[in-house]
């Protein structure tokens, strides 16, 4: 059985409370999901209270889900990126200009929603954590991402590629890799406003359908996040968005894949 979250943005106390709903994790935040499969599409950090917690807590219960005979799989997401980033290379500039000058790379985490108390907490095997984490994954034909982009196919045209290429930037000290890893896995609406694109990538990739995080429902269905409750499927029913927004006020949800 495999579960997929979308982005959680520091929401420790929400993220709890789904996987309880699930029963995923026990009162004591203990890994009960036995040989389930958790699958996590990015954005650990920001925005909410305790991005610090929630690394903390998928750390662990991957080494409990393990040992258990299932499985916690954490993918990459722009944050993240942005992150380390902002970790490495503080005062080195980005390519993004604000008023007349272009921001440190510590400014665009703040800009992105960084919290300075997440900072102060931030030890090397948090960042060695987000650094081992894939951009993509592939399960049963259901492709898994953050970014609602094709932009990964800058770094490839197969999962596996992509996976080791984006590595090889998340293991350089090449600051402006990371600058534009990070600018393309910020892009958005790729398969949107169509199914050519969705049909294309999703070809490219041996996959049958994608599922996603990044993009709010919401802001596509212009509602308020409290409305948002489950998934939205569109382009077909090949994508499928999962980003509810519960770093906004949204209740959440975790999307059972039918099938894997």
């Amino acid at each position: 059985m495999h579960y997929v979250i979308g982005d959680i943005h520091g929401c420790l106390e929400g993220l709890v409370r789904l996987l309880r709903g699930t029963g995923l994790i026990g009162e004591e935040r203990e890994w009960t999901g036995g040989k389930t499969q958790l699958w996590c599409l990015g954005d650990y950090t920001d925005r909410g209270p305790d991005g610090v917690g929630v690394i903390e807590l998928l750390m662990r219960l991957e080494r409990e889900a393990e040992a258990a005979g299932g499985a916690v799989n954490a993918l990459l997401g722009n944050h993240d990126v942005i992150l380390q980033q902002a970790y490495y290379f503080p005062e080195r500039k980005s390519g993004f200009a604000q008023g007349g000058r272009h921001l440190t790379f510590h400014e665009m985490w703040l800009r992105a929603g960084g919290q300075e108390h997440d900072r102060a907490r931030l030890a090397p095997r948090h960042i060695a954590w987000l650094a081992r984490r894939p951009a993509l994954a592939q399960v049963d034909g259901v492709l898994l991402m953050h970014s609602d982009s094709d932009s990964y196919l800058h770094y490839g045209s197969s999962v596996e590629e992509i996976n080791a290429r984006i590595k090889k930037v998340l293991h350089s000290d090449d600051y402006r890799a990371w600058d534009r890893l990070e600018e393309r896995l910020a892009a958005r609406l790729a398969f949107w406003g169509g199914l050519e694109k969705a049909l294309d990538f999703l070809g490219r990739m041996g996959a049958e359908r994608l599922l996603h995080g990044h993009t709010p429902i919401y802001s596509l269905l212009g509602c308020s996040p409290e409305e948002v409750t489950e998934p939205l499927e569109y382009a077909e029913g090949l994508c499928v968005n999962l980003e509810h927004a519960i770093w906004k006020g949204g209740p959440g949800f975790i999307y059972r894949l039918e099938g894997a």
